[in-house]
């Protein structure tokens, strides 16, 4: 078990993308936010995107993280198979 910055770190497959955060907390309210704005170039979509990253509470990320623990576990129980939501 490692701890880094009060989280512990939970050991999982190397390829795992039913329980990356980024999938299934980040990348869908990110999209709800910007679906339907046309962007002149590249930056300014990065700049939408860290405008919207930097306006979300701490609490939302935490909650993210802490999502993580239950859909590891049923990973872990389906011995590594597709962890449906």
């Amino acid at each position: 078990e490692i701890t880094k910055l009060g989280w512990t770190v939970l050991p999982h497959p190397p390829y795992s993308p039913d329980l990356a955060p980024s999938d299934f907390h980040l990348f869908g309210p990110l999209k709800d936010a910007i679906r339907g704005t046309r962007f002149e170039d590249d930056e300014s979509v990065i700049q939408a995107v860290r405008t919207w990253l930097r306006a979300q509470d701490k609490s939302w990320y935490r909650q993210g993280m802490h999502a993580l623990v239950p859909r590891w576990r049923k990973a872990v129980q389906v011995d590594g198979d597709y962890v449906e939501k």
